[in-house]
Parts: C-alpha cells; sequence; structure tokens
C-alpha cells in the first residue's frame, strides 16, 4: 500500500491514499480494479446469502434459484443445479455493475476517491435500495414490498459494512483516466 498520483482533467496530481499496486509497483488498471472488486463483492455476498440458508436448514442453492427467477420467472426453484448456476452467474454480474458504477462515479466526484469508507458506507445503503427497490421490480420477481425479515436487516449491513466500502476500494485503487491512443505516454501511477 502507497500513496499514488492520480491525475485530474486539468494535469493537477492529487493523492490517492493506500494504492493497491501490481508486482511491477503500477495501481490497477480499471478493468483489473473492477473484476477484483466484483470478485470480492460478490464472493462476500454469496457467503452471506449461501451461509444464511443452511443456517435456515434450505439447500445452498435456493438463493441463487432466487435471483434466476429474476430472469426464468417462478420455474427457476424447479430447474436444479443449472438454475443456481445461472443464478450465481447473474449475481457475479451484478456485483461486477456495482463496483463499476462506482468506479465510474469516482472519475467525476473526486469526494469518492477522496473520502473511500464513508462514500463506500454510503454507496453500500444506495446500492442495497436500488436493487430491491428498482433493479428487483423491473425483472420477473417484480415488484415485492421490502420486509425487514431477519434476512433483509442482515443484507442491508452487509451491504453498508462491506459490499458498498469493498466497491468503493478497489474503484480507488484503479489508475487515473485511460492512455488516448496517439497521445503522448503517460507515466504509470
Amino acid at each position: 500500500m502507497s500513496v499514488a498520483p492520480v491525475h485530474t482533467s486539468d494535469d493537477q496530481v492529487e493523492r490517492c491514499p493506500m494504492t493497491l499496486e501490481t508486482a511491477d509497483g503500477r495501481s490497477l488498471t480499471p478493468l483489473r480494479a473492477t473484476l477484483y472488486g466484483a470478485a470480492v463483492v460478490g464472493g462476500i455476498d454469496f457467503v452471506y446469502a449461501t451461509l444464511f440458508v443452511v443456517l435456515k436448514g434450505r439447500p445452498w442453492y435456493r438463493p441463487w434459484q432466487g435471483v434466476a427467477s429474476a430472469v426464468l420467472g417462478g420455474d427457476s426453484f424447479t430447474g436444479g443445479y443449472p438454475t443456481a448456476l445461472l443464478g450465481v452467474v447473474l449475481h457475479f454480474i451484478v456485483a461486477t455493475c456495482i463496483v463499476a458504477v462506482y468506479l465510474m462515479a469516482s472519475r467525476w466526484v473526486s469526494i469518492l476517491r477522496q473520502r473511500t469508507l464513508l462514500c463506500g458506507l454510503a454507496y453500500g445503503v444506495t446500492a442495497f435500495f436500488v436493487m430491491n427497490l428498482v433493479v428487483v421490480p423491473l425483472t420477473r420477481i417484480g415488484r415485492q414490498p421490502l420486509v425487514w425479515s431477519a434476512f433483509n436487516i442482515g443484507g442491508l449491513l452487509v451491504h453498508i459494512f462491506l459490499l458498498g466500502p469493498a466497491a468503493a476500494y478497489f474503484a480507488g485503487r484503479a489508475t487515473g483516466r485511460a492512455h488516448v491512443p496517439g497521445s503522448p505516454a503517460r507515466p504509470s501511477v
């Protein structure tokens, strides 16, 4: 971990603390930051949902069939492991989108890079409510009332304290801007 420069649009340099660097000392590319972040965010949420249902005595794959029902409808619950696998794939696609949205926003809104933890906590709240009140109603699951069950309360806490900050962390580790072909080479940061 170190402090690495982040180049802004007016070629001034800001300091971005705690940069995750590659083996050769460079920050992560935006693609790598997104993919690593998606793996962490998706993995944490996968463990939470799976452990929750297993501890309730249900099969581990049940929440992932529920995710698959977003595209398959109610038939996903009779599809066995293939629909569970589809649900896991969809889950990690959503995790990728969550990290990518924060990364893209952080390129234009500097406070997202400067106050990573605080903004990550707020982003976790935002991600939870956007998923439950906007995204899910647009799927085949449809509009559902947000019930404050133990699962949803735990899910909100996981989003606030783990997923949002993880998305912010990895987005903050990405290099400032991409190199445009034909322009002078930019030093690695």
